[in-house]
């Protein structure tokens, strides 16, 4: 029988919960539903889960836990995301809940979202436009923080990667009373500039060169190695935040956040310097439990400006994006039924160098929603939800709808799913007028543009047993299987657009969209005697081009995976061991004589000693693949690496 590892900082159950549906999430229905009971499929990633990978940030952690979803380089070594399908701007991240300002190159900046206190992360794959409103066409990520229930924390951890020299050092301090409860965390990570190797000398290019001009049989690899990552900037960036809340009564909770964000990266000629600013305040009044009303405020503003070498900046007016967000949310449960009531308010501002004479502009975001959960037997539930958003600057109004329905039978779970999705054009695609880089080569926006919209179905059987008296398969197993069809519209982009001054132009546009298929298979066991498995596929194919910038199409088939193995041997060590790997597939078009397929396996030790030490080790690609060639959407990796931490919890050293 596995054994709790609580008593020496380690937790079994959290591995356990994801495999029994146990756990309560939130971001499919607004509001808090057993992960078995949730009819929208939602995919979670635990505590264990977070703390097994030991990821520096968002992008490490999902990589290694979700198919289907890979980052990879838009233009200026930016990060880029591609889940099913879908590019940044149409997967919406929140951080509890609450959305990020700024984006780079049409993503969020990704480093924002260290892993310090976070208990969950919750994925909703598919529209979720009706709960959520813009941005939400092809899914939801939510970042949730955990509140811990100790009097107080204290941990202060370290961790250093051979792979660019990284070092990830950081802080965190918690105290609970029956009144008051926080959370403070500090992280700062620096990475140094990675050269990457040529996949082929320019000796070789210059002989194949030589036999193509004799008319001699060549290698054409080696003459469309055209690698356009040779060197990886580097980085650091600094990340402190604070969340207090306060129980004022058995009725009121106010809960009170701020954070701050710097990211420098370190480029040939110049650094780009990035900050984020984050503050909000929360209020929930319980009638009973039955009722409860929550009302909220949320401030958030990204910019960036670049420098060069002695310090002077290259723009007089660099870029700043500031959002204000009104929210408020009341919930009325009828016995098993509940009903949810929302609006909110968005201000939405930006400024930049972008634009036309540096100008600025600003754009208002109203919308109403409602969601009835009608529980009509133990067996079947039904979720339906409707939404209604207006943008000022754009004029565009967009209704949005979902409707849910689960069914359980004695031996089975059966979910279907239909839900729409928009995304309203940001001020950027409907303002920008900028010169790319100087190059000749303008970026024109298009104030007529229309919402991008979605059309999302899904259909899901899962099946979660105990098996007992079989020996060795002695344990709990979870099996998911998914079917979806998402049919995206409307897609905004860049076509040729007339001639501007003398120069070819790129116009932001609506074109047509794609429609995805695809099926997700998920497996989860845990055996009595300390073992686990974890086994994710996923397989796609789209019709239409897919919106990508510098970063190639989806891949077709893509999977992960962690088998591991945990134990307490005594009341000084306990030992938590995973080894774990991701494939992708060969991308569905692209330079296909240039980005293949690949698979990279990871190993790692987490050992737990007395007194709250925990010593983690760890090879990274243990198989020491190397890419063929480096394009965005390389695995970026020169072969194995190796990294250590050290962890402590200083309340239980004390």
């Amino acid at each position: 029988m596995v054994l709790s590892m609580s008593a020496i900082g380690l937790s079994a159950q959290t591995f356990r919960d994801s495999v029994d549906l146990d756990p309560v999430v939130v971001t499919a229905t607004h509001s808090p539903k057993a992960l078995k009971d949730a009819p929208v499929v939602t995919r979670l990633i635990t505590l264990h889960d977070i703390k097994i990978t030991d990821a520096t940030n968002i992008q490490d952690m999902l990589t290694q836990e979700i198919p289907g979803l890979e980052f990879g380089f838009a233009m200026s070594q930016e990060t880029s995301l591609n889940m099913s399908g879908f590019g940044g701007n149409a997967v919406l991240f929140l951080v509890d809940g609450e959305r990020m300002a700024g984006e780079t190159m049409d993503n969020t900046d990704y480093n924002r979202m260290n892993l310090d206190n976070v208990g969950r992360i919750e994925i909703v794959k598919g529209a979720s436009s009706a709960l959520y409103g813009s941005n939400a066409v092809g899914g939801v990520i939510n970042i949730i923080s955990r509140e811990n229930l100790e009097p107080w924390t204290a941990n202060v951890n370290s961790r250093y990667n051979t792979f660019g020299h990284e070092w990830r050092n950081g802080a965190s301090f918690s105290f609970n009373t029956k009144k008051w409860n926080s959370q403070t965390s500090f992280q700062h990570t620096k990475i140094d500039p990675v050269n990457l190797p040529k996949a082929h000398s320019s000796e070789e290019i210059a002989i194949e060169l030589m036999k193509k001009a004799q008319g001699l049989p060549y290698d054409e690899s080696v003459l469309e190695d055209d690698s356009n990552l040779s060197r990886l900037y580097g980085q650091a960036t600094y990340n402190v935040k604070e969340r207090l809340t306060w129980r004022a009564s058995d009725h009121l909770t106010l809960t009170g956040r701020g954070g701050y964000f710097f990211r420098t990266s370190e480029r040939d000629t110049h650094d780009y310097h990035f900050n984020g600013y984050s503050a909000g305040l929360k209020g929930r009044y319980t009638w009973n439990h039955n009722r409860h009303l929550e009302l909220s405020y949320a401030y958030d503003q990204y910019d960036k400006a670049n420098f060069l070498p002695d310090g002077t900046r290259t723009h007089d007016h660099d870029y700043s994006n500031q959002q204000h967000v009104v929210h408020a949310l009341f919930n009325q449960a009828y016995g098993k039924n509940s009903l949810i009531l929302g609006a909110d308010y968005m201000h939405d501002y930006l400024t930049t160098y972008q634009f036309i004479d540096n100008a600025s502009h600003s754009q208002d975001n109203i919308d109403g929603y409602a969601q009835f959960d009608w529980n009509i037997t133990q067996q079947l539930n039904i979720v339906g939800s409707i939404r209604y958003d207006y943008f000022s600057a754009s004029a565009q109004k967009a209704l949005t709808e979902r409707l849910a329905v689960v069914y359980k039978f004695p031996w089975m779970t059966f979910r279907a799913n239909y839900a729409s999705g928009f995304r309203a054009p940001t001020l950027k695609e409907m303002y920008m007028h900028f010169d790319m880089g100087n190059m000749g080569y303008m970026i024109i926006g298009n104030p007529d543009l229309k919402p991008e919209k979605s059309h999302n179905f899904n259909l899901a059987v899962e099946r979660t047993n105990r098996i007992r008296n079989s020996g060795f398969l002695d344990g709990r197993y979870n099996f998911t299987l998914m079917g979806y069809c998402n049919i995206f519209d409307k897609r905004i982009t860049t076509i040729e657009g007339p001639a501007y001054d003398g120069m070819e132009s790129a116009l932001y546009w609506n074109e047509d969209g794609i429609t995805v298929w695809g099926i997700d298979v998920s497996l989860g066991h845990i055996w009595d005697c300390g073992l686990s498995l974890k086994l994710n596929y996923s397989w796609m194919k789209e019709t239409g081009d897919v919106y990508y910038s510098d970063f190639y199409q989806p891949r077709s088939h893509s999977m992960t995976w962690r088998l591991g193995y945990e134990h307490r041997f005594s009341c000084h060590y306990a030992l938590d061991a995973a080894l774990s790997g991701r494939s992708q597939g060969k991308p569905q078009s692209g330079h296909t004589d240039v980005d293949q397929g690949y698979t990279i396996w990871r190993l790692m030790l987490q050992h737990h000693f007395w007194r709250g030490f925990h010593l983690n080790t760890a090879i990274d690609n243990l198989f020491d693949y190397k890419p063929k060639s480096y394009y965005y959407s390389s695995p970026l990796t020169t072969g194995i690496s190796f990294s250590v931490g050290l962890s402590v919890d200083l309340d239980r050293v004390l």
